[in-house]
């Protein structure tokens, strides 16, 4: 589950500012403010959804995050879109480059949060003893998915085109919410424990 979602976390952390340019075609300033809030917000859904995690889980928190990342990528391809509606129907002329700054905020709480919440998954689940091992793996797991997801996007903008393209993280993100349906938080810890019980 984690590798999944990892590969779609390395796709947006490497495309999304060749997105804003290509498709949204922004401002060098519009730009710089995305850098600026990508790392605030990100920062911010690490702290809040950590104490959400405290509340209810681990595993449910990064669900969760794996769904809000599906809308965040399903937000981002429908940016221009959006930016189309407000105009026509509310009067609003916001251009794409603003709605997709809006967008960033959400994809950066999603960042932080989703990143978070699977150190510690890894955490929860490796005895004391094999934790070096077990955050090795984790490392390896990392760098696999960053190859694997950058090369399945650029295989697909070669084929649809960036715009298009871009969907397949959505597809990621729904691998690994259904990969991780199957962990069971309490069962991992207690066979962790009991590991180093022994």
């Amino acid at each position: 589950s984690i590798f999944f979602s990892m590969c779609g976390i390395y796709i947006i952390i490497t495309y999304a500012f060749i997105y804003g340019a290509q498709i949204i075609g922004w401002d060098e300033q519009v730009r710089t403010w995305m850098f600026i809030i990508v790392q605030i917000t990100a920062a911010l859904g690490a702290v809040a959804f950590g104490f959400v995690q405290d509340r209810l889980g681990a595993m449910f928190t990064y669900r969760l995050t794996l769904v809000l990342w599906m809308l965040a990528i399903a937000l981002i391809y429908l940016t221009p879109a959006i930016s189309d509606a407000l105009r026509i129907h509310f009067g609003v002329d916001w251009q794409a480059q603003y709605v997709f700054l809006l967008v960033g905020g959400l994809a950066g709480l999603c960042l932080g949060s989703c990143q978070s919440s699977t150190r510690t998954l890894v955490g929860l689940f490796s005895p004391l003893s094999r934790s070096a091992e077990y955050f090795g793996f984790w490392g390896l797991s990392m760098k696999l998915a960053g190859m694997t997801g950058l090369l399945g996007l650029g295989l697909l903008q070669m084929l649809v085109g960036l715009k298009s393209a871009i969907l397949f993280c959505i597809v990621l993100f729904g691998a690994a919410f259904l990969f991780s349906r199957h962990v069971n938080e309490a069962r991992g810890r207690a066979l962790a424990e009991h590991a180093d019980a022994e």
